[in-house]
C-alpha cells in the first residue's frame, strides 16, 4: 500500500513538473513572437527540448513567419516598382508637356503665319504623344487585371496585318525602305481579337521604327497546329537589348528616356498574345532580332 501511494506522488511530482515545463515552453514561445513582432526580426523560435505538442506549434509558427516574410518582401519590391513607375511616368508625360508649352510659346510670340503654323503643328504633334502614352498605360493597366478578358472570335491573322502595315505605309515611304513579307495569300484563322491583334502588329512596327534599322522582314512559318509570324530586323548600333527582359512593363532599350514612349509597347504585346492563348519570343539570330507571335490555328470551320 505505500508503495503504491509513493509510486502515485512520484507520478503526480513528475506530470506537475512537466505541466511546469510545459507551461515554459509556451510562455518562451510567447516572448519569441513578441520579440520578432515588436523589432520586425528575421529570427525564427526555437526551443532546446521539444515535445510533440510543442514541436507542431513552433514548425505552425515558423511558417506563418515565412510565409509573412515573403509577402512582405513581395510587398517591398512592389512598393519599389510603383515608385519606378510614378518617376518614369512623370518624366515620359513632363517631356512632351516641357516642349508643348515652349511650341504654344513660340506660336504665341511670333508674328508670321508660316512660323505660328510650323509651332502650333510640333504642338499637336506633342499632344499626340501625350495621349498615346495615357492610352498604353490605360491598356496595361486593364490587362493586368486577372479578370479582364478578351473576346474571341475567328480571324485571320494576315489580313489584319496588310491591314495595318497600310497604316504605316507613310512610315515606310519617309524612311525609303518597304518591308519584305514573306506571307501566305489564303487566310490563316485563329481565335483571337481583331482589335488586339492589330494593336499587337502596330506595336511591333512602332518598336522597329524606334529602334531597328535597316529592312524588316516579316515572314509566316507554316505549321499544322501553329501560326506562327516573325518580324525580323536589325538593331542600331546604338541599341543595347537585355533579352530578359524586353517584354516586362517600363523597360526601354534607351535608358536615357529621351524617346517619348511609354516603355510599355512590347509588354503590352506579350499580355495581348497570352490572353488569346498564344505565346511570344524575343532573340538576337545571325545578329538579326527576331519578335515571334505563335497562336493555335482554327480551321475555317470553326474546330481547332
Amino acid at each position: 500500500m505505500l508503495i503504491a501511494i509513493l509510486l502515485i506522488s512520484l507520478a503526480l511530482i513528475i506530470q506537475t513538473i512537466y505541466l511546469i515545463y510545459y507551461k515554459s515552453q509556451i510562455k518562451d514561445i510567447g516572448t519569441q513572437l513578441a520579440f520578432i513582432s515588436k523589432h520586425d526580426s528575421f529570427k525564427f523560435i526555437h526551443t532546446q527540448i521539444k515535445p510533440k505538442e510543442i514541436y507542431q506549434l513552433i514548425d505552425v509558427c515558423n511558417s506563418l513567419l515565412r510565409n509573412q516574410r515573403k509577402q512582405n518582401q513581395k510587398f517591398v519590391k512592389k512598393s519599389e516598382e510603383i515608385n519606378e513607375t510614378i518617376v518614369n511616368l512623370s518624366h515620359d508625360i513632363r517631356t512632351p508637356l516641357t516642349s508643348l508649352d515652349g511650341y504654344l510659346q513660340l506660336a504665341k510670340r511670333s508674328e508670321k503665319k508660316e512660323e505660328k503654323t510650323h509651332y502650333v503643328t510640333m504642338a499637336q504633334t506633342r499632344i499626340k504623344q501625350i495621349i498615346t502614352l495615357v492610352d498604353e498605360l490605360f491598356l496595361y493597366t486593364k490587362l493586368e487585371n486577372p479578370d479582364y478578358h478578351l473576346q474571341l472570335n475567328q480571324v485571320d491573322i494576315i489580313n489584319l496585318l496588310n491591314r495595318r502595315l497600310f497604316f504605316f505605309m507613310d512610315d515606310f515611304a519617309q524612311s525609303g525602305i518597304e518591308p519584305d513579307l514573306n506571307l501566305p495569300e489564303s487566310p490563316v484563322y485563329i481565335l483571337g481579337n481583331e482589335n488586339a491583334l492589330e494593336r499587337i502588329y502596330e506595336n511591333i512596327i512602332k518598336n522597329y521604327f524606334l529602334h531597328g534599322e535597316g529592312t524588316l522582314t516579316i515572314r509566316y512559318e507554316d505549321n499544322p497546329l501553329e501560326a506562327q509570324l516573325h518580324f525580323i530586323n536589325s538593331l542600331k548600333e546604338s541599341e543595347l537589348v537585355n533579352f530578359n527582359q524586353i517584354f516586362t512593363r517600363f523597360y526601354k532599350e534607351d535608358v536615357s528616356r529621351s524617346k517619348s514612349t511609354s516603355g510599355l509597347g512590347l509588354s503590352i504585346v506579350k499580355s495581348l498574345v497570352e490572353k488569346m492563348n498564344g505565346e511570344v519570343h524575343a532573340e538576337l539570330k545571325e545578329n538579326q532580332f527576331w519578335i515571334s507571335i505563335l497562336f493555335p490555328k482554327k480551321s475555317k470551320g470553326g474546330n481547332l
